[in-house]
């Protein structure tokens, strides 16, 4: 599958959400897990979920990471630190060579790095950034993904992990059985080898996704976080309004947006949008703009 990854490197799940909370099943009872927020909330519930403790560490305003303060973070309890590249929910892509710091000085301290590329399909950076072919150098190394995002199958439940060997073999001790049925098979190989779709998608999100954010920047009170995904993160500066008094405005207009006012490491300024057609997202920042100009 590319990145010298083989067959005895991969593990499927029902989804993503399977294997974050697999990787949690093969800890050790009373672990830590360190997560940098904002991030993806099912890391913290799969941890809670096996009854062990989770450490947030904020992030910076721009989301990037810091890794000396991550370092420091870890204490010899950590078992597992989990990460989003690209971020979730900024949209932000972390550079290879700083995630390959992080998962060099976890593999010193036993502790695994789990990272999220469910949205690194639609980087033009995809190749150069993933760790995935990493899995044969580093064995707390955990790649997860899935055809959820990019493929646009939310329904059809399909995730993989990439990892080494003995990895893998303890994940699927504790695996579900029969979790991946044939729809899900047949569906996710054919949009595998759908190059068109890969190609055409890739060029399109990319060209929507900067007139959008180039029109919602042209919004006084709006900052708009530079993304490399099919959405786009906005803080309101402003305090006209919050995330909140948003989301219903705009709910009134058919549309629908995702407040972020109770995730962790962010507040009712921020809300997230993703990018759609040409017309959808017209609609949408005009919509915004009578909002704030009302």
């Amino acid at each position: 599958m590319g990145n010298g990854v083989g067959e005895e490197n991969v593990i499927l799940g029902n989804g993503s959400i399977e294997l974050i909370y697999a990787i949690a099943e093969i800890l050790p009872r009373g672990f830590k897990a360190l997560i940098p927020v904002p991030s993806f909330s099912e890391y913290e519930k799969a941890v809670l979920r096996v009854g062990s403790e989770v450490t947030f560490m904020q992030l910076p305003k721009d989301f990037s990471l810091e890794n000396e303060k991550i370092k420091r973070a870890i204490t010899p309890e950590t078992k597992i630190l989990c990460v989003c590249n690209p971020h979730s929910p900024s949209g932000t892509l972390y550079k290879k060579e700083s995630l390959l710091e992080l998962v060099d000085f976890c593999h010193q301290k036993d502790v695994i790095f789990s990272v999220d590329e469910n949205y690194i399909e639609f980087s033009e950076k995809c190749q150069e950034t993933t760790l995935a072919g990493m899995v044969k150098k580093y064995e707390n190394l955990f790649v997860i993904r899935s055809v959820t995002k990019f493929y646009g199958m939310a329904g059809i439940r399909l995730g993989y992990g990439i990892a080494a060997p003995n990895l893998v073999e303890k994940l699927e001790d504790v695996r579900i059985p029969w979790s991946i049925n044939s729809l899900a098979s047949c569906a996710t190989l054919a949009a595998f080898n759908d190059t068109d779709f890969i190609e055409n998608t890739k060029k399109t999100i990319a060209q929507e996704r900067e007139e959008l954010a180039k029109r919602l920047s042209e919004i006084e009170g709006l900052h708009v976080f530079p993304s490399v995904t099919n959405f786009l993160l906005v803080k309101i500066q402003n305090h006209k309004t919050t995330s909140t008094e948003l989301k219903e405005m705009l709910a009134k207009e058919r549309i629908l947006i995702r407040d972020y006012c109770t995730f962790t490491g962010l507040d009712d300024s921020y809300f997230r949008i993703t990018v759609r057609s040409a017309k959808d997202n017209q609609k949408l920042v005009k919509a915004i703009k009578q909002i704030f100009e009302n």
